[in-house]
């Protein structure tokens, strides 16, 4: 295969075309040669970014399933509940695949899914981004050296900020499992027990326990004497002492701009002050109180887990915390790995027998953007990676093959089946 890999992608929100963009531009091994998206906004900007043809710019995948494998492979990125139907047909004519996470939102699909693959094939890689961060490979590195010895214990926790919590999981489009067809672990924890599954892949899973709920983003904790729609009918002293008025998340302060202004049918730095002010007004779901915007998904979940080898692990991700981060601890029986990707800083420690206390290694990581500036650098890392694989050469360690990668999403199944029924499950 020629260095340049000829991509068809398909679903062109935001995560496709920060994969194609890293492919085209900054690592220039990838050309789009066609586009799949219902939205005509995006399939504009699929011509006008990436110079697709018009005619390779399709409204629905049947007309590019039409054409025939006219490209090496696809990225999509459909929304969750679609990747099943978005893939397999491709998967049929050959093509290889970096499919946006989590791969499906069943334990059922997902077999289906990796054998329809292996039927035919094809190379299918999720996005689990995190594993390409070199804050993540280097702990991976370091496991793989022996450093901590035999892994006893991982704990690792995500806090979600306010912003994003309501962006994407309080009034966006994952707010309901009902609606997107993943929970909050899935959709957005997914990544976490993928690391903890591949940090730890020594072993195997073998039994979980998780509790959570909806206790605080629900109507009867929302400030006394708030409205529905914060610029409508929510009092101005009230906005005033919310964190989440819309004034000043969305119009003032926007940090994820990408977000809420898609039902605008605009690209957001399109959409002028006038429309954002009249959408959130009217028909925008962000113009909504954040405590009655109808969600269902938990806004705090704890899991625990055991391996057969009898390690152990544990992740905490909550909603609407004022200081974001993920952070993880591992205990081994020769030292220590703790460190928050957000501080790019990594500690090994280990103890000292001429002190009876501890040494510690620190390991500095400078890219330290995060989850709105390439996923601390992983973005990058598994496209290139996946590219690599494309032009037949051996995997990196962090390689996120669907044979691989479905240990996390079926632990994740079995997570949320124990919150749902309240005890624990074993597999």
């Amino acid at each position: 295969m020629s260095s340049m890999i000829k991509v068809a992608v398909v679903g062109c929100g935001d995560r496709a075309c920060v994969y194609a963009k890293e492919g085209v531009f900054n690592l220039k091994r990838m050309q789009v040669v066609a586009a799949v998206d219902p939205d005509p906004v995006k399939r504009k900007q699929m011509h006008e970014i990436y110079g697709v043809p018009k005619e390779m710019c399709f409204e629905t995948i049947d007309g590019l399933l039409a054409k025939g494998k006219i490209a090496d492979c696809i990225i999509n990125g459909t929304m969750d509940q679609m990747h099943l139907e978005t893939s397999v047909p491709f998967l049929k004519q050959g093509y290889d695949m970096l499919l946006e996470k989590p791969l499906v939102n069943n334990e059922k699909d997902l077999y289906a899914l990796m054998a329809v693959a292996e039927e035919n094939g094809c190379k299918l890689m999720t996005c689990h981004v995190l594993r390409y961060a070199p804050f993540y490979k280097k702990v991976k590195e370091l496991i793989l050296n022996g450093d901590i010895g035999e892994v006893v214990n991982i704990q690792t926790s995500e806090r979600v900020g306010a912003a994003h919590s309501s962006m994407s999981y309080l009034r966006g489009k994952w707010k309901s499992e009902k609606e997107c067809g993943s929970s909050l672990l899935l959709a957005k924890c997914c990544h976490d027990i993928d690391l903890i599954c591949w940090l730890n892949n020594s072993t195997r899973p073998t039994e979980v326990v998780s509790y959570g709920g909806r206790n605080y983003f629900i109507p009867e904790k929302a400030p006394k004497g708030a409205g529905t729609k914060c610029l409508v009918d929510c009092p101005k002293e009230v906005r005033e002492k919310c964190v989440y008025d819309v004034q000043s998340m969305y119009l003032d302060n926007c940090v994820l701009p990408w977000y809420p202004w898609q039902c605008t049918g605009k690209h957001y730095e399109d959409v002028t002050m006038e429309e954002k002010i009249e959408s959130l007004k009217t028909y925008n779901p962000h113009g909504s109180c954040v405590y009655k915007a109808g969600g269902d998904i938990v806004d705090h979940q704890n899991v625990m887990m055991k391996f057969a080898d009898g390690s152990t692990a544990t992740h905490n991700v909550t909603l609407g915390v004022m200081a974001p981060g993920r952070s993880i601890w591992i205990v081994g029986t020769k030292g220590e790995i703790e460190g928050n990707i957000e501080s790019g800083v990594l500690e090994l420690k280990k103890y000292d027998k001429a002190t009876s206390l501890h040494t510690v290694e620190k390991f500095t990581f400078h890219d330290t953007a995060g989850e709105t500036g390439g996923h601390f650098g992983g973005d990058r890392g598994i496209v290139e990676d996946f590219c690599n694989i494309m032009d037949g050469k051996q995997p990196s360690i962090s390689c996120t093959a669907i044979q691989d990668s479905i240990v996390g999403h079926v632990l994740t199944f079995k997570a949320d089946e124990s919150l749902k029924e309240n005890k624990p499950v074993t597999f």
